[in-house]
């Protein structure tokens, strides 16, 4: 307890400390030196009286343990009988220490993979279950398609059997003239005439065309669909069917589908055709036979090269559901990464084909009801529809027609597409489901990327996909909208797209239409290819189409805009050098030759920067 003193100096009472006994403190008043007596501490009280001691002590305190219950050893929370670990902190309940593989457990980030494979089929169908609106839609768009294709072959065939003049006779064609076969040749075709020699490709092209809005309605919700299950979230966002977006989209899936597996059709596509063809195929000599194609060796490649790219498609969604995809088309790495995660990859298999088995069974009952109880061939409409114009050659004025629309064969096919896709519709949404849970709980393994910082160097894949859009974008537009963007420059931009022009109508007038079309291609396409990387990475972007898909662009050293001439020396070496300008990725600022030639750097932009 507390010590009462009196200073002498300055007549100042205080308390001491019980601790202070014995020794000298200073006054707080006058800070003069104050002894405080030794005396005697009290003790503290007994906590317990005699009282206490005789109520207690009859009491058996070894009964008072509650035997029933098990507590952890280390953290003393209560846990089942049945438990091996404590929930709480993780420790053996035998060994009272932590093992070795729940540690590398605690260790990793994010979900346990393990998990995955008892929620892929429950979560899958209780998410099927709950969106069946994507389902009806996804149905809808179907039968929207397979109506319009089906009215563009009934149109087309109408033409065809309406307006078709008939084949002249012997009599006119000697009322023709001698010039008949050479005026033949300069005559415009009229439209009917055109669809009965060209129309199966045409809409085969067409049917291409429409079915693209398809696949991109497939890609949307398939995108989405993932992107919800990488926020924990059963309901999927509402999506609205847009005609446009489903066809740019579309657009895109069609351009992946030549993108992600060309890094290996580069490489297997000759080695395929020297199996079938030996030499003379590389030495001008005519191309193999198709069953050349079909020797065990060629088949064992393009069935490796079919498995890989299916066990890539999984990996590749994920990617594609993510703010940066450059991953995603490239084939090469998407097979090591479904490598690295084989087990869940053929787990997808599995759920697929188990998914695919109601879509696949329709189709096979139309197509037996087609061919047993119809008695007609199960096939595309426009090739149902014109096969029978194969022998077509017109229709006198006042003559019957004698050939009609297919409707039994192109209903049993329309019917049999429409009934199967609203069972494509729910495997789809099913499959996508699980392809979203692999993606959540693998997305350590998966090594998504998720973000950029502005200024970080870009890698070769990043540039090497940027480089195949800009590629197909020069080869297949260059030559004609180049020089459109170069006369709305300045004058100096003129003048270069009047010499393309020139240098065009030179060829064609040389050489003639076909030929010097070709040969002006060819002369201008290296050429389009400089203004197209100089003009676009001197721009405000400081990047072509395919760079900004990326999310990259071109700067200088510190960071700064290029200028017109750094760009074109960039541009030029870098068509010069050709396939040396992969380098960029091995090198230790990512530079390829013909950046460290024009001191030039490939940088990412930056998430907040693309916002």
């Amino acid at each position: 307890m507390p010590v009462k003193v009196r200073c002498r100096q300055c007549e100042k009472v205080f308390a001491a400390p019980d601790r202070a006994r014995g020794k000298r403190i200073r006054c707080p008043e006058c800070r003069e030196p104050v002894k405080v007596p030794a005396g005697k501490r009290k003790r503290p009280a007994e906590t317990e009286s005699a009282d206490d001691e005789s109520l207690f002590s009859s009491l058996d305190l070894s009964q008072a343990e509650d035997t029933t219950a098990r507590l952890c050893p280390k953290c003393a929370a209560e846990v089942s009988t049945e438990a091996r670990t404590c929930p709480h902190c993780h420790v053996d309940l035998q060994t009272g220490a932590i093992s070795s593989r729940m540690q590398k457990r605690l260790k990793r980030k994010g979900p346990d993979p393990a998990l995955f494979y008892k929620t892929a089929w429950a979560d899958s169908w209780r998410f099927m279950l709950s969106n069946q609106r994507l389902v009806f839609q996804t149905w809808i768009v179907n039968i929207f398609i397979v109506t319009m294709q089906v009215l563009m072959v009934f149109v087309a065939f109408w033409i065809v059997i309406t307006f078709l003049p008939p084949v002249p006779d012997e009599a006119q064609q000697m009322a023709m003239g001698e010039n008949a076969e050479e005026e033949e040749k300069f005559k415009v075709p009229l439209l009917s005439e055109l669809l009965l020699k060209n129309g199966f490709n045409i809409l085969s092209v067409m049917s291409a065309f429409i079915y693209m809005v398809i696949a991109g309605w497939f890609w949307t919700m398939a995108v989405q669909i993932v992107r919800t299950t990488l926020s924990r979230k059963t309901q999927a966002k509402r999506l609205s069917f847009q005609v446009v977006d489903s066809l740019a989209n579309g657009f895109k899936m069609y351009f992946w589908c030549v993108i992600f597996p060309l890094p290996v059709l580069i490489v297997a596509v000759p080695a395929i055709l020297l199996l079938a063809g030996g030499s003379t195929v590389f030495s001008g000599g005519a191309l193999p036979q198709p069953q050349a194609f079909r020797t065990v060796p060629i088949m064992i490649i393009g069935g490796a090269i079919g498995l890989v790219t299916a066990l890539s498609v999984p990996s590749a969604l994920a990617h594609m559901a993510q703010k940066h995809t450059y991953r995603a088309w490239s084939l090469p790495l998407m097979a090591v990464t479904s490598v690295r995660n084989i087990v869940p990859t053929l787990y997808l298999g599995l759920i697929g084909l188990v998914a695919a088995i109601l879509p696949v069974a329709v189709i096979g009952g139309g197509v037996a009801v087609n061919f047993y109880v119809l008695k007609v061939a199960f096939n595309t409409p426009h090739f149902l529809a014109w096969t029978p114009l194969s022998t077509f050659e017109g229709v006198t004025e006042g003559a019957e027609v004698g050939i009609s629309f297919p409707w039994t064969a192109i209903g049993g096919y329309a019917g049999t597409i429409v009934v199967a896709s609203l069972f494509g519709a729910y495997a789809l949404i099913f499959w996508t489901r699980a392809v979203g849970l692999y993606t959540y709980y693998f997305q350590q393994r998966l090594e998504l990327i998720k973000g950029t910082k502005p200024g970080e160097l870009a890698g070769f894949w990043a540039r090497y996909v940027a480089a195949l859009v800009d590629t197909v974008i020069v080869a297949v537009v260059g030559c004609i909208f180049e020089p459109v963007e170069l006369w709305k420059m300045n004058e100096k931009g003129k003048l270069v797209a009047v010499l393309f022009a020139g240098l065009a109508v030179s060829l064609i007038s040389q050489y003639g239409f076909s030929r010097g079309l070709g040969l002006s291609y060819l002369a201008l396409l290296p050429i389009c290819g400089i203004s197209y990387f100089a003009r676009s990475e001197c721009s405000k972007e400081q990047a072509t189409l395919g760079k900004e898909a990326v999310g990259i662009m071109v700067s200088g050293l510190n960071g700064e805009r290029l200028t017109f001439a750094q760009a074109l020396t960039r541009a030029f070496m870098k068509i010069l050098l050709g396939v040396v300008s992969f380098a960029a990725g091995f090198t230790p600022r990512k530079q390829a030759p013909h950046d460290v030639i024009a001191k030039t750097l490939v940088v990412f932009r930056g998430d907040l920067d693309r916002e």
